[in-house]
């Protein structure tokens, strides 16, 4: 039996303070269970079962059941609240240790990390470029909400579409082709994120494993760091 105790905390300061000793089924530990606790903020949960692929994945489902509860507050009182995640006890040490997101090192540790775009010019990219900062925008949700991943990162994908959307009207539906050929990218790729994307989309929930979820915020990754290379050479054209 593997057991995960987490710790989390919801900004800005939340009034309400519930108990929840048992939540049947969370959607990434079908066979376990799940309890949490919120007072002055913060969060004290436990996620038990069998056998979880992906902890991180199975963690992260916690989360985001602890944030639909602060939206349900948040729908009738008006304010919003964030969920987040912060500290995992280690099952070896039995200490808690920082819980951190994939970084973009880990995403494309193929990649040298020099081929990498330094932060401040990706920064003033995102302030010049709307599209950019929509899908940055859309890229942190597919990493915060892991059962909508897919649908992140394809909204992202469409973000930089609209870039390459064409002045002529006539040839509206040209800019899938644009993307493609400026980012060289395969429909394949797009065709991937859509998938889970449609899903979600038309109500058909779908379970997504850690290894799709991984390889989709690789793609939408991959997607945003293309489009800033795009971006980058323009500008010294």
């Amino acid at each position: 039996m593997k057991k995960y105790v987490f710790l989390g905390k919801v900004y800005p300061y939340f009034p309400k303070s519930v108990i929840y000793p048992v939540v049947p089924s969370i959607d990434a530990a079908k066979q376990g269970t799940f309890g949490f606790s919120i007072q002055k903020s913060f969060i004290t949960g436990e996620l038990t079962a069998d056998h979880i692929e992906n902890p991180s994945t199975a963690l992260k489902s916690a989360e985001q059941t602890i944030q639909g509860l602060v939206d349900a507050y948040s729908f009738i009182a008006g304010d919003i609240y964030e969920v987040k995640l912060e500290a995992v006890k280690h099952e070896k040490t039995d200490e808690f240790e920082a819980y951190k997101d994939a970084t973009l090192e880990e995403l494309f540790s193929h990649i040298p990390s020099h081929e990498m775009p330094r932060i401040e010019l990706l920064m003033s990219a995102a302030v010049e470029h709307m599209s950019l900062r929509l899908a940055l925008s859309n890229f942190k949700n597919a990493k915060r909400y892991t059962a909508y991943t897919g649908l992140y990162i394809y909204l992202a994908i469409e973000n930089v579409k609209k870039y390459f959307y064409p002045v002529d009207l006539k040839k509206e539906g040209k800019e899938w082709e644009g993307l493609r050929a400026k980012l060289s990218l395969t429909r394949a790729d797009i065709d991937f994120a859509r998938e889970f994307a449609d899903h979600v989309r038309h109500g058909r929930y779908q379970d997504v494993k850690g290894v799709d979820n991984t390889k989709m915020l690789r793609l939408g990754a991959d997607v945003i760091l293309k489009f800033y290379k795009h971006l980058s050479k323009l500008n010294y054209e």
